[in-house]
């Protein structure tokens, strides 16, 4: 039994000192939580034709015929400000009446 027990101590005593020099991991920094797309203020012609499933051509022709909604343009680019695009959105809304 005596010898039983000294080779239970000598693992305990092994397995001890194995668990002492592992190095334990660093616990991992969480990132701040990110919404999947960010916000974004400026839209760029491809992008709002995205949005509203519409080709770039079709906005390039409603500018080149002052329809469609107000357009900044910046150095040679063309964009769209994220209210101008929602408040041409709701001003499009087709409410029916019966």
């Amino acid at each position: 039994m005596e010898g039983t027990r000294d080779v239970l101590d000598v693992l305990t005593c092994g397995i001890v000192r194995t668990a002492a020099r592992e190095t334990k991991p660093e616990p991992l920094i969480q990132a701040p939580a990110t919404p999947a797309e960010p916000s974004r203020e400026l839209l760029t012609e491809k992008m709002l034709a995205d949005r509203w499933v519409c080709s770039v051509a079709r906005l390039q022709r409603w500018r080149t015929v002052g329809e469609g909604p107000p357009y900044l343009k910046i150095v040679g680019k063309v964009l769209y400000r994220l209210k101008d695009i929602e408040a041409y959105e709701e001003a499009s809304l087709v409410r029916k009446v019966f």
